[in-house]
This record gives C-alpha cells, sequence and structure tokens, in this order.
C-alpha cells in the first residue's frame, strides 16, 4: 500500500512538471508571437489606430492606396475644417493646424488654449477669437502675426483677404463696440454701437467695408438689424431690418454682402440696396456654405417639417443659378470650382453647379459630418480622423 502511494504520487508530481513545462512552452509561444507581430508593425510603420480606423470605416473606400490618410486630430470635440488657397485649416477645441491635403503634412500648427474658438479665414489668413473672453488672434498660414488682450468679451470677429480685422466687444457704456484694425493693428473704426447687441460681423476683401448685425427688441418683437459701414464714414451706408429672425451669417462678395437668416437669404449691393433672394416665410434653411469665389451654395425646405429639401447654388450677383431637389435631408454642403458636394446620412453626392447634374458618388456612415472635395479628392471628418472618400463618377453617355 505505500509503495503504491509513492508511486501515484510520483506519477503527480511529474503531472504538474509536464503541465507546468507546457504553460510554460505556451506563454514563450505567445511571447515570441507578439514580439514578432511588434516587430513586423515597427517595420512597417503601421499604428494600431490607423489600423482600426480603416477597419471601422465602414462604407467608406478610404485611401487604401495612399499611406497618407486617415490622419488622427488632436479631438474629436468642435472640429471645424476650412478650405483656405490649397490647403485645410482645421480647428479643434485645442489647437489649429494647417494641413497640406496633397501629402498629408501639418505645415503650421499651436495649441490656442481657448475656451470658446470660433474661427475666421479669409486669403491667406484666419482669425481666432475665444468668444466670450478677451482674446483674439492673427495667424497666416505659416506663422503668428499677433495676439491681443480686449478690455472686455470679444463677441465675434472676421477677416479681411489683406489681414484687417473687424471685431466687436461688449460695451462699457454701450451695448457693443466694433473697432477695425488692419494688420499692423492700427485702427481704422472704432464706435460704440447703442442699437442693440452685435451678433454677427463681416468684412469685404480690401478691408474697406464692412457689416455686423445687431439685436434688439421692439414692441416686444425681437428685431435683427444688418448694418452696412463704408471707413471713413461717420453714419452707417445702410440698415436692413429682420423681424424675428436669426441672422446666421454675413458674407462679403467684392462690395456686395450677401444675408443669410433662418427663414431667408437676402443680397445687398454697394452697401445700400437690398434684393431679397428668397423671401421671408418661402424658405427654412438646412444648411449652407461659400466657395472660393464667396458665391453661396444653400440648402433648404419650404417649411420647416417638409420632406422635400432643395439645394441652390447662388451666383455672385444674388441670381440662383441652379436648383436641385434632393432625396432628403442633407447634413452638410460644401462648394469647389464648379461642383457641389452634399453629404447625406448614408452617402456623399457631387452635382454639377452649372446644371444640377449629379457628377458621382460615395457610400459613408453616419459618423461622417463633414465633407469638402479639393481637387480630384474628398475629404470627410468621422469622430476624430481626416480620410479621404473615393467619389465614383457617374458614367457619361
Amino acid at each position: 500500500m505505500p509503495e503504491n502511494q509513492k508511486t501515484s504520487k510520483r506519477k503527480r508530481t511529474s503531472s504538474k512538471k509536464r503541465s507546468a513545462e507546457k504553460a510554460r512552452r505556451i506563454a514563450w509561444a505567445v511571447i515570441i508571437v507578439v514580439a514578432a507581430i511588434l516587430v513586423v508593425l515597427k517595420v512597417w510603420e503601421i499604428d494600431f489606430n490607423s489600423i482600426k480606423n480603416k477597419l471601422n470605416s465602414s462604407g467608406i473606400v478610404s485611401s487604401i492606396q495612399d499611406d497618407t490618410y486617415p490622419i488622427a486630430l488632436d479631438s474629436s470635440k468642435s472640429i471645424k475644417i476650412f478650405p483656405q488657397n490649397d490647403k485645410l485649416n482645421i480647428m479643434t477645441d485645442i489647437s489649429c493646424s494647417v494641413l497640406n491635403p496633397k501629402n498629408g503634412e501639418i505645415e503650421y500648427s499651436f495649441n490656442h488654449g481657448y475656451s470658446n474658438p470660433v474661427l475666421s479665414c479669409a486669403g491667406g489668413y484666419f482669425c481666432l477669437v475665444d468668444q466670450g473672453a478677451r482674446r483674439f488672434r492673427l495667424d497666416t498660414l505659416n506663422e503668428p502675426i499677433y495676439e491681443l488682450t480686449t478690455d472686455t468679451a470679444v463677441l465675434c470677429a472676421a477677416v479681411a483677404d489683406n489681414g484687417s480685422v473687424v471685431y466687436a466687444v461688449s460695451g462699457d457704456d454701450s451695448k457693443s463696440h466694433i473697432v477695425l484694425i488692419d494688420k499692423g493693428r492700427k485702427k481704422h473704426l472704432d464706435f460704440d454701437v447703442n442699437s442693440g447687441y452685435v451678433v454677427s460681423v463681416a468684412i469685404d476683401s480690401s478691408g474697406k467695408r464692412c457689416a455686423y448685425a445687431t439685436v434688439n427688441s421692439t414692441d416686444a418683437k425681437m428685431i435683427t438689424t444688418v448694418h452696412t459701414v463704408d471707413i471713413g464714414d461717420k453714419s452707417d451706408r445702410g440698415t436692413f431690418d429682420f423681424e424675428s429672425s436669426d441672422v446666421l451669417s454675413l458674407k462679403y462678395n467684392g462690395s456686395d454682402l450677401f444675408i443669410i437668416c433662418n427663414d431667408s437669404v437676402s443680397f445687398v449691393s454697394n452697401q445700400k440696396k437690398l434684393k431679397e433672394v428668397f423671401k421671408k416665410g418661402e424658405v427654412n434653411t438646412c444648411c449652407f456654405n461659400y466657395n472660393e469665389e464667396c458665391e453661396p451654395v444653400y440648402v433648404y425646405s419650404k417649411y420647416s417639417s417638409a420632406n422635400e429639401n432643395y439645394l441652390a447654388c447662388i451666383s455672385g450677383n444674388g441670381k440662383v443659378k441652379t436648383t436641385i431637389e434632393l432625396s432628403q435631408r442633407p447634413k452638410y454642403v460644401s462648394a469647389a470650382a464648379d461642383e457641389a458636394t452634399v453629404l447625406f446620412t448614408d452617402r456623399i453626392v457631387t452635382y454639377s453647379v452649372k446644371n444640377g447634374e449629379e457628377l458621382g458618388s460615395a457610400v459613408c456612415d453616419d459618423a461622417v459630418n463633414i465633407v469638402y472635395k479639393l481637387s480630384t479628392k474628398c475629404f470627410i471628418c468621422r469622430h476624430q480622423v481626416i480620410d479621404v472618400a473615393e467619389i465614383k463618377l457617374n458614367d457619361k453617355d
């Protein structure tokens, strides 16, 4: 009996040794495999985020032949993209970066430290405002120009092609205050605004004309008034009232001004004469943008709950060139050259601005929220990644 116990004990000990040895061999095998994978990934210079982003890009034909994209951003919140010259100006809640889309290189970047950043771009300049705080700065596409601290909170700002900046601040003894300075920080306009609180400003490419929108209450009604001003004048060139409307955008095209509201589109020629492109009550604004010539592409419905949506391509003289009926409500629209690019929840479609013809499309998922087509590439933003979607051109008959 004792001999059997010894034999059984030897067998158990031997079995434990074999199990331990087997576990060690498996562990070393796993370590070797992981090490080999890491070496291969290092050699190939592949990172896990890029792999994950490519695998997660369901529906988008990413630039698989182009190792430049996708490019990870430093934030997934408050991302804005502005095509500027042949670059992409990218603003996040952390930084501003100028991307060369041809090679994917960041040519200029800085962490702004602003809590509520708002960006305006024109020519080779961009102005970044910490809205509601007391700072703003001017940069070119490759270097800083200045950063200013104001006495009161900055409300809004806009930059001209020549680097002049018009900005509005809250007033000490007035409702608001407006200043226009050139890139050397010389003041050309400096006046109080008592007619209302400034909510938007614009400046023309030469820095000689500006416009601002104020909001005030009259007889229990909200009135938004757009004012036009020329440098050297002591009073407004023109004033235009919009009752119970929100001014969403002021944008100069040469000496003329586009005014886009939540329920109308207007055009002011030579700072004085207003023309209604879409009258108040005829439209509900869905989304809009401008091409490099400052011509609007404007998406609207005829009433708030309508399923039918339309894309209007508007020329620089305030006339609608083309109207395109859209199959569903879009999320985003952009324009470049003679094309308008529309982002829907499940696809991207490019249209001809001249005749409304559908030129091409790409499948996408609902995570995509920004789209811009530059030259032959269609750049998209999803989560915290910039990628390229392949637009499949329609066959020509």
